[in-house]
């Protein structure tokens, strides 16, 4: 009789004990981080119900990603922190940092892996902001990206967004700017860059939801040395007209490209150093318009000229709100506009929508901002050995304390 006792109190204490772990808030947490697909997005759901239609509607094809925002140590964790979340302007992401990678084909590239580890533990390491990550990838790539991105976001104890899209969908979207470009901006028919995703910038405000006013788009080879917020306050520097901002190409790539037009036109400083030997005087060249704005002032006060080596396209700032209502970009971004400059200027690139950035800047100046090239420190060497050793240095000087490491060329660039 005595042991019935004993079993029926176990019995009972057992189930005390149950119903108040079942009721904690480790087990609550616990259930909403090994919820389903179907659960989450459910919940995502009403997070979303309160907002308007066209933000859900715009955003239909995008494949939802998970807000992540990892507890500092001390803090008390809570299931909300936890939510599967599409793009809201200043609503459930509550940022408006917005930065855009290319993550495709992994399996393609032994080392993408390993450069996106580093990327995102730099960014992190000294950011000083909530950031909203964009991973444009495909279904090859997609858990190896969420893997490395949950794991650094947990690391440095971030704060942090992030949402999936199809490269297949986005590049459905800008299917006429690729028909145009390809031929012009690619060195061979199946070649790395002749792929669409190479010229997503271009249309990337046709593919981010219509809210969205400024997103900056990032080579996965990069290496920051400083808080992505100091990129993110140059917009604040644009002129009105202004809709990208780049940073001048450190190799003699478009000397090379544009050699049959700077042979026509031995004055141009179309594909010159940025940093010119001197300043120009007036039995020199005669500045146009177009060279004018890319003179800066020096700590003197008086302006400095630059030369015109291109524009690298590894650091894309772009004020979507401002290319959406911009006729003049969309008219240049015409198959005839794009085919009309480059028979002017003799080029035929092979870089995707860097050669039509560059080319932009030779037509259009006002509309880039031009960054530092502290901002886009670009290490490739390639061009040193392949015929340009004599001048290689003195377009790929750059002054000033480095922000952005750019290790192109699969360069390694120092941590």
């Amino acid at each position: 009789m005595g042991m019935n006792k004993a079993l029926l109190v176990f019995i009972v204490a057992s189930g005390f004990l149950l119903f108040i772990y079942a009721n904690s808030s480790v087990f609550n947490r616990h259930l909403v981080q090994k919820d389903t697909p179907e659960r989450l997005a459910a919940a995502a759901a009403l997070v979303l119900r309160n907002h308007q239609h066209h933000h859900q509607h715009h955003e239909g094809k995008h494949r939802n990603g998970t807000a992540v925002a990892n507890e500092v140590p001390g803090d008390e964790p809570s299931s909300s922190k936890l939510k599967r979340v599409k793009y809201v302007s200043k609503g459930t992401n509550d940022t408006e940092y917005n930065i855009f990678l290319i993550y495709t084909k992994e399996s393609q590239n032994q080392i993408l892996h390993s450069q996106l580890e580093l990327f995102l533990r730099s960014l992190l390491k000294y950011s000083t902001i909530e950031l909203h990550l964009h991973i444009i990838t495909d279904e090859q790539s997609e858990r190896s990206a969420e893997e490395l991105i949950k794991q650094q976001i947990e690391r440095f104890h971030r704060n942090a967004f992030y949402t999936l899209y199809d490269v297949r969908d986005c590049a459905e979207k800008i299917s006429d700017i690729v028909h145009g470009m390809m031929p012009l901006f690619n060195y061979r028919s199946g070649s790395y860059y002749s792929d669409a995703l190479f010229l997503l910038s271009l249309g990337l405000h046709r593919i981010v939801d219509r809210n969205m006013r400024r997103a900056i788009l990032i080579d996965c080879d990069v290496v920051f040395r400083a808080s992505v917020k100091e990129l993110f306050d140059q917009f604040d520097q644009f002129a009105p007209d202004q809709l990208f901002g780049l940073a001048p190409e450190l190799t003699p790539v478009y000397r090379h490209v544009l050699s049959r037009y700077r042979l026509n036109n031995p004055q141009t400083i179309f594909g010159s150093p940025y940093y010119l030997d001197k300043v120009p005087t007036a039995s020199d060249i005669q500045p146009s318009p177009k060279d004018e704005s890319r003179s800066k002032k020096t700590a003197g006060g008086e302006k400095r000229h630059h030369g015109y080596p291109g524009l690298n396209s590894g650091v894309v700032m772009l004020h979507l709100d401002r290319i959406r209502q911009s006729r003049l970009y969309e008219e240049i971004t015409k198959e005839s506009t794009v085919k009309n400059m480059a028979e002017k200027y003799s080029f035929q690139g092979h870089l995707g929508d860097q050669d039509f950035y560059t080319l932009m800047g030779f037509e259009f100046p006002g509309l880039i901002y031009r960054l530092d090239c502290v901002w886009n420190r670009q290490l490739c060497t390639w061009w040193r050995e392949h015929g340009y050793s004599d001048i290689f240095d003195s377009y790929f000087h750059c002054e000033g304390t480095v922000k952005i490491y750019h290790g192109n060329c699969n360069t390694r660039a120092p941590e």
